[in-house]
Protein backbone atom coordinates (compact mmCIF):
# COMPACT_ATOMS: atom_id res chain seq x y z
CA UNK A 1 0.00 0.00 0.00
CA UNK A 2 1.47 3.39 -1.03
CA UNK A 3 2.40 5.04 2.51
CA UNK A 4 0.72 8.08 1.51
CA UNK A 5 -2.82 6.90 0.52
CA UNK A 6 -2.01 5.18 4.36
CA UNK A 7 -1.29 8.27 5.55
CA UNK A 8 -4.16 10.35 4.20
CA UNK A 9 -6.36 7.73 4.98
CA UNK A 10 -5.43 7.30 8.74
CA UNK A 11 -5.57 11.42 8.58
CA UNK A 12 -9.32 11.28 7.46
CA UNK A 13 -10.56 8.83 9.75
CA UNK A 14 -8.54 10.95 12.98
CA UNK A 15 -10.62 13.94 11.29
CA UNK A 16 -14.08 11.38 11.42
CA UNK A 17 -13.36 11.23 14.87
CA UNK A 18 -13.09 14.78 15.57
CA UNK A 19 -16.53 15.68 13.87
CA UNK A 20 -17.42 12.37 15.82
CA UNK A 21 -16.39 14.15 19.54
CA UNK A 22 -17.95 17.47 18.15
CA UNK A 23 -21.11 16.03 18.55
CA UNK A 24 -20.95 14.45 20.99
CA UNK A 25 -19.70 17.39 22.89
CA UNK A 26 -16.38 16.59 23.75
CA UNK A 27 -14.42 19.11 22.44
CA UNK A 28 -12.79 21.38 25.45
CA UNK A 29 -9.36 19.49 25.58
CA UNK A 30 -9.59 16.77 23.09
CA UNK A 31 -11.08 17.76 19.19
CA UNK A 32 -9.65 16.90 15.79
CA UNK A 33 -6.99 19.19 15.72
CA UNK A 34 -5.17 17.74 19.16
CA UNK A 35 -5.94 14.34 17.70
CA UNK A 36 -4.46 14.95 14.65
CA UNK A 37 -1.03 16.95 16.26
CA UNK A 38 -1.06 13.76 18.89
CA UNK A 39 -0.97 11.43 15.99
CA UNK A 40 2.05 13.19 14.22
CA UNK A 41 3.78 14.01 17.17
CA UNK A 42 3.74 9.80 17.42
CA UNK A 43 4.54 9.32 14.00
CA UNK A 44 7.75 11.91 14.68
CA UNK A 45 8.57 9.85 17.94
CA UNK A 46 8.17 6.46 15.98
CA UNK A 47 10.62 7.41 13.09
CA UNK A 48 13.32 8.84 15.84
CA UNK A 49 13.19 5.10 17.55
CA UNK A 50 13.24 3.61 14.36
CA UNK A 51 16.39 5.67 13.44
CA UNK A 52 18.27 5.08 16.53
CA UNK A 53 17.19 1.29 16.44
CA UNK A 54 19.07 1.35 13.31
CA UNK A 55 21.85 3.42 14.20
CA UNK A 56 22.35 0.64 16.72
CA UNK A 57 22.09 -2.19 14.41
CA UNK A 58 24.49 -0.62 12.36
CA UNK A 59 26.99 -0.10 15.62
CA UNK A 60 26.66 -3.85 16.17
CA UNK A 61 27.62 -5.17 12.49
CA UNK A 62 30.94 -2.78 12.20
CA UNK A 63 31.37 -4.52 16.06
CA UNK A 64 30.56 -8.20 14.57
CA UNK A 65 32.65 -7.38 11.53
CA UNK A 66 36.06 -6.43 13.54
CA UNK A 67 35.38 -9.42 15.46
CA UNK A 68 35.18 -11.82 12.45
CA UNK A 69 38.20 -10.35 11.55
CA UNK A 70 40.22 -10.86 14.06
CA UNK A 71 38.98 -14.49 14.68
CA UNK A 72 40.31 -15.27 11.09
CA UNK A 73 43.67 -12.89 11.82
CA UNK A 74 44.40 -15.01 14.80
CA UNK A 75 43.38 -18.56 12.83
CA UNK A 76 45.30 -17.62 10.30
CA UNK A 77 48.57 -16.89 12.64
CA UNK A 78 47.78 -20.52 14.47
CA UNK A 79 47.87 -22.06 11.03
CA UNK A 80 50.76 -20.34 9.95
CA UNK A 81 52.76 -20.57 12.91
CA UNK A 82 51.41 -24.63 13.03
CA UNK A 83 52.62 -25.33 9.51
CA UNK A 84 55.92 -23.58 10.11
CA UNK A 85 57.64 -26.40 11.28
CA UNK A 86 56.76 -28.72 9.03
CA UNK A 87 57.62 -26.44 6.07
CA UNK A 88 61.12 -25.39 7.40
CA UNK A 89 61.12 -30.04 6.91
CA UNK A 90 60.32 -29.29 3.79
CA UNK A 91 62.65 -26.98 2.66
CA UNK A 92 65.42 -29.14 4.92
CA UNK A 93 65.18 -31.93 2.79
CA UNK A 94 64.14 -30.22 -0.49
CA UNK A 95 67.70 -28.76 0.14
CA UNK A 96 69.83 -31.99 1.00
CA UNK A 97 68.02 -33.52 -1.69
CA UNK A 98 69.45 -31.00 -4.26
CA UNK A 99 72.45 -31.27 -3.06
CA UNK A 100 72.85 -34.70 -3.45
Amino acid sequence: MNIKHFADTALGQLDNIGFQLDEMGITDKVNRHTIIAFAMNEQQRLQGELDSLKARVGSRKVQVNRLITKAENLVNSGVELALTPARFTIETVKSKLNKG
